[in-house]
């Protein structure tokens, strides 16, 4: 018995084998976005017992809220914030990061019409992150009514705006570019105050 391959046929078969090669690799899940949030500050040094976080922020879990989507939250990051960048280094008194804010809200924006919107790639979406917390530290001395207390509240946020054509994975990424974002105004903003409002807690 012989066996024929005519050029029709290994036409027909290239394409069949480049289509289910295709269909492979759109099958596969786009590359995670970066989630990572670090703080490379030197770590502050507190004259305090123990360090605590409040999370008072209750979110909403529906639209237009996204941040329940995610891994990483604005709440997350101040979490990680407390959690890296304070040090207790004290006998008694106790800090506390409360956590008031922590929202992100996707708008849907409007978009052009006719000739023009339909050959151009327009902004659709803006997505808006915002962090607020309030860091508190109380000590007590060693004599009735010596007492101490000290305080900073700061508030970040940061927007960003996402096109038509974006694919989920894009999508996805400028989320975490805002969180990135948003962390890096909370640290910066939050140390500042501790540093103004504080200085008599910070050990070297």
């Amino acid at each position: 018995m012989s066996l024929t391959f005519s050029a029709r046929n290994l036409a027909a078969a290239t394409l069949m084998a480049s289509a289910v090669i295709l269909g492979a690799c759109a099958n596969e899940p786009p590359p995670a976005p970066r989630s990572d949030i670090g703080f490379v500050g030197r770590p502050i040094k507190l004259d305090v017992a123990s360090i605590s976080v409040d999370d008072r922020y209750n979110p909403p879990g529906r639209a237009p809220n996204v941040e329940q989507l995610h891994s990483v939250t604005p709440a997350g990051i101040a979490q990680r914030w407390a959690d890296t960048r304070l040090v207790a280094v004290g006998k008694r008194g106790i800090a506390t990061l409360t956590i008031l804010d922590g929202s992100v809200v996707e708008t849907r924006l409007p978009t052009k019409g006719g000739v023009e919107g339909f050959f151009g790639d327009q902004v659709d979406t803006k997505l808006t992150g915002s962090l607020k917390a309030k860091l508190n530290v109380a000590i007590q001395g060693d004599k009735p009514g010596d007492y101490a207390a000290y305080s900073a509240t700061v508030s970040a946020s940061g927007t960003q705006t996402i096109l038509q054509s974006a694919t989920l994975n894009e999508r996805d990424k400028a989320y975490s570019d805002l969180m990135q974002v948003v962390a890096q105004k909370f640290d910066a903003a939050l140390t500042a105050e501790v540093n103004r409002n504080m200085a008599a807690v910070i050990r070297p």
